[in-house]
């Protein structure tokens, strides 16, 4: 959730000697240490009975406040301690948290949640609707001071004096609160507020909350709670402190206490992370490189799940101060076209920021495809590296003279008075004369940025236009761009995985602080507006959301060129469960929309690991379209290789309905079925619960209406053609319409459908789906259609055993993952296993209590044949975890003399800004 904010002056030089004083007295502290260790060595101490992780940054938490956070480990904190309606999985995919279920009316205008019950906070009380209603409200009761969640909130329904109902948030039934929007609300599951305390809250004002309200004891009920020296900590800069919340209701880590820390600089952090003293370390392209092939440390690089990309962006800012001042030419979108074929973005993601990001575009990062417009997809629209073409634009729009006289010699000019209509709408003239000069603002703390800005300044000649660099503190950065002093500027934004929160800044609904170019463009607000109206129809919702970011990339006020990389590392010899950041991008730690499932899997090293089910798989996949009070029946699938373990199946059916079953983890599918009474669109979902850790399906679209008068029904079964067993879990659709239906366990199915004539196919995952066309329905009768499935499926199978002797683990925990699967299971008591697989290729991960786990990709399976991995696992060593604090800055000494790293105090928040410009928003529609 990338915010800006304008950025007090007194706060940010406090903030800056704040961590003057820290950086300095680590210097002071390491000289010293320096002195006492002319050869520093590593001093281990017995593992500890509680478990401690520590993980490491180079920003500062700079509020205990979430209303007041701006960096990434701020908001990592608050995701700890509190909890949101719903979090998301690995994958990006809403899952229950606070709310166990949602729904919306027919519109989707209003939504209800139904609150989890047994929750406690932190102090021991219980959480209860009360508190979230409380929470909904407060955040919108005045957003001229309290704007931290605006994006989320600003469509709520605010309430008039006395008014108690159809607005805001209400309770509507014990455990159910009901929240009012003013128009259909698509993303009502992503809603990522933090869950506050009435009784902490309510008697602090929304102008405190947003500007002095240091919350120095944090009350939540997320997986970890703060230390009671948590606000002394965070005062005197010291590593803060959480403990695991034993009865989380997603199920408690295994982390007993939580340690975040920031270092001054990254030569200590990548020497702490070496040594042993922390075990995770988000680090810069440089760093990353530092730790290439380091003993018992992993890294890892991908796309941010935080949207996070970086533009050049161009006021639109239109003031009589501001205009006297600015030059015109920045209204002009030729100019601002031709600057972004002006820019080599291959070239900056390469050489500016060594290959880790990807070359960028529009406003939603490739991190979510599905909602991110490829502007290449559309012949005319990309505005990719061309100089003759950038130079001939300019030429066509009116700039073709020259300060040098001749074409090419010195700076380009308008030739004559070049009125026209901008993208605001605004009828502007830039006057004959005007010169192509600009001033781009730029962040002291990046130095990526600069350099970015140092090529464009070059680049740009070419096409004779001056660039002019201001380089400056991002406090002053704020100042200047929400103030309207440039023209241009590098700045960034990130996001959650929903495009409701990056297309509102960019929306004229937002200009009370968060758009940050005051770019009003009727077009794009109409198409926000729809988008957010098209709840009920993901595809079309998606093609809006594509039309606008098509609209604001062909404007250029953004010139959007890199979508980057997060860079990360970690101990393999402390903890196992990191998984695999790329494939599933929300295990990353930048992942920060509360209960993130890597915090809550990791396990120590060598101590009894608890695996987690595999993520859940509905079929019928959906989308199905059933009618009211008609069965639908689905059947899920998951497996946990955990041996004498209990699951617990919850069947959530989007009308607050839902169904529990209780199983061992022997069995892998549960089979439940539900009527919908109200035509709507429902989404289905499934979550499996082992214990310790919940797994949560995608969702299945539901789309249930009233039956016509004349049906009639298509029953059959779906068996295996070589063994003529019943199939169960198999699915069933009939076309067209897209009615659905799941095989029982007998393998039998009956859909209703209106009297027509269908295609009915029948698919399972291990076997050929067959087709069967011409089926003919009448009025009140059934229409037999079986099938018999041919099998495709190969095996997986090998042995595991130890390093140590040879001899084979029993019990060993086998996960094998690919082509969109997951399967999960344990080896006999001969250290064997073997497991049925659709022909593909994939990855196979062998682990086992007291060992190292071992991870093999590439392993192709064909029909009918069987692939052989075997694993040979080292036994964790012995030793301790710890080292002692004065070797732990001698470390820190002697990393700064092997690598040369430049100092990044990255703020990857963005809030709106804290002045109140003048600025007509436009009514809501």
């Amino acid at each position: 959730m990338g915010r800006r904010r304008l950025r007090v002056a007194l706060e940010a030089v406090r903030i800056r000697q704040m961590r003057l004083g820290v950086i300095c007295g680590l210097v002071v502290f390491v000289l010293l240490a320096s002195a006492s260790f002319s050869a520093p060595g590593v001093t281990t101490n017995a593992r500890a009975a509680q478990v401690d992780f520590h993980m490491g940054f180079l920003e500062a938490v700079d509020y205990l406040n979430p209303f007041r956070g701006l960096n990434d480990p701020s908001y990592e904190l608050y995701g700890f301690i509190y909890d949101y309606l719903f979090s998301l999985d690995q994958d990006g995919h809403p899952i229950p948290n606070i709310a166990t279920d949602a729904s919306c009316d027919l519109t989707c205008r209003n939504w209800t949640y139904a609150i989890r019950q047994g929750v406690k906070w932190s102090d021991g009380t219980d959480l209860t609707a009360d508190d979230v209603a409380f929470t909904v409200n407060y955040n919108i009761q005045n957003f001229l001071h309290l704007w931290a969640f605006e994006p989320y909130v600003n469509r709520i329904v605010g309430c008039a004096p006395n008014q108690a109902t159809g607005c805001g948030a209400v309770i509507t039934a014990p455990s159910q609160v009901t929240v009012y929007f003013d128009r259909p609300f698509a993303p009502g599951k992503i809603m990522f507020i933090p869950i506050i305390q009435k009784a902490q809250w309510q008697g602090i004002s929304a102008q405190a909350a947003q500007g002095s309200f240091l919350n120095l004891n944090p009350i939540g009920t997320g997986p970890f709670y703060a230390d009671a020296t948590i606000g002394s900590r965070w005062q005197n800069s010291q590593p803060l402190l959480l403990h695991k919340n034993p009865n989380y209701h997603l199920g408690a880590p295994k982390i007993d206490n939580l340690y975040m820390e920031q270092f001054s600089d990254e030569a200590t952090l990548v020497g702490a992370l070496k040594a042993g003293a922390i075990d995770l370390a988000k680090l810069t392209p440089n760093g990353y490189r530092a730790l290439a092939n380091t003993p018992n440390i992993e890294r890892q690089t991908s796309l941010l799940s935080t949207q996070y990309w970086n533009e050049i962006g161009f006021t639109q800012l239109s003031s009589n101060s501001v205009n006297k001042k600015l030059n015109p030419a920045r209204w002009d979108q030729n100019v601002r076209r031709a600057l972004a074929m002006a820019t080599n973005k291959d070239f900056i993601v390469s050489n500016k920021y060594l290959g880790f990001g990807t070359r960028g575009d529009t406003l939603v990062s490739p991190i979510t495809p599905f909602w991110w417009y490829d502007p290449t997809s559309e012949s005319g629209v990309n505005l990719t590296f061309n100089l003759t073409k950038a130079n001939q634009l300019l030429d066509s729009a009116g700039y073709s003279s020259w300060t040098g006289g001749t074409p090419g010699s010195g700076i380009r000019m308008a030739a004559r008075d070049l009125t026209f209509t901008n993208t605001n709408g605004q009828l502007v003239t830039v006057p004959v004369g005007t010169q192509l000069v600009f001033t781009m603002a730029v962040r002291q703390e990046f130095q990526q940025e600069q350099d970015t800005a140092a090529y464009l300044q070059q680049e740009w000649s070419s096409v004779g236009v001056q660039l002019n660099i201001k380089v400056e503190l991002e406090s002053a950065l704020s100042n200047d761009v929400y103030g309207g002093a440039v023209e241009t500027y590098i700045w960034y934004w990130s996001a959650d995985p929903d495009p409701n929160y990056i297309l509102s800044i960019e929306s004229g609904f937002t200009l009370d602080g968060w758009n940050d170019n005051y770019w009003n463009n009727a077009t794009y607000n109409t198409l926000y507006v729809d988008q957010l109206a098209a709840a009920t129809n993901v595809t079309q919702r998606q093609q809006i959301v594509y039309a606008a970011e098509k609209v604001n990339y062909e404007s250029a006020v953004y010139i959007i060129y890199i979508y980057q990389n997060g860079t990360w590392a970690y101990r393999t010899d402390r903890f196992t469960g990191w998984g695999d950041w790329t494939a599933h991008p929300y295990r990353q730690m930048d992942a920060f929309w509360g209960a993130n499932p890597l915090f809550l899997e990791l396990t120590p090293s060598g101590g009894p690991v608890n695996n987690c089910p595999t993520t859940p798989v509905i079929q019928p996949a959906g989308p199905v379209s059933t009618f009211t009070n008609t069965t639908v029946t689905f059947t899920g699938t998951a497996s946990d290789p955990d041996q004498n373990q209990n699951l617990t199946w919850t069947w959530s059916w989007g009308d607050m309905g839902s169904t529990v079953h209780q199983t061992t983890t022997a069995v892998t599918q549960d089979t439940a079925s539900h009527q919908w009474i109200l035509p709507g669109t429902y989404n289905v979902s499934l979550a499996v619960f082992d214990g310790q850790c919940t797994k949560t399906s995608s969702n299945v679209r539901i789309t249930a209406s009233t039956p016509p008068p004349d049906v009639g029904w298509i029953n059959g079964t779906v068996t295996d053609a070589v063994t003529a067993q019943p199939l169960s879990g198999a699915t069933v659709l009939v076309e067209p319409g897209g009615y659905a239906q799941g095989t029982n366990a007998t393998g039998a199915y009956s859909i209703s459908v209106p009297v027509g004539t269908y295609v009915v196919g029948a698919g399972s995952a291990l076997y050929v789906p067959k087709v069967q066309s011409n089926v003919n329905v009448s009025r009140g009768n059934t229409t037999i259609v079986d099938f018999a499935l041919t099998p495709n499926f190969g095996w997986i199978a090998g042995t595991v055993t130890s390093m140590a002797g040879g001899g084979a683990i029993s019990g060993a925990a086998i996960l094998i993952y690919g082509n969109g699967q997951e399967f999960a299971l344990s080896t006999n008591a001969q250290g064997k296993y073997n497991k049925s697989v659709a022909p593909g290729t994939y990855s196979v991960r062998a682990s086992a209590d007291g060992y190292i786990a071992v991870n093999k990709t590439g392993q192709t399976t064909t029909a009918a044949a069987t692939r052989v991995v075997d694993f040979q696992l080292s036994p964790v060593p012995a030793g301790g975890t710890g080292i002692s604090t004065l070797v732990y800055v001698g470390i820190g000494l002697a990393a700064i003399v092997a690598i040369a790293v430049a100092v990044f105090f990255l703020r990857m928040r963005r809030r709106r800004a804290d002045e109140q410009g003048k600025i007509d928003i436009p009514p809501r529609p």
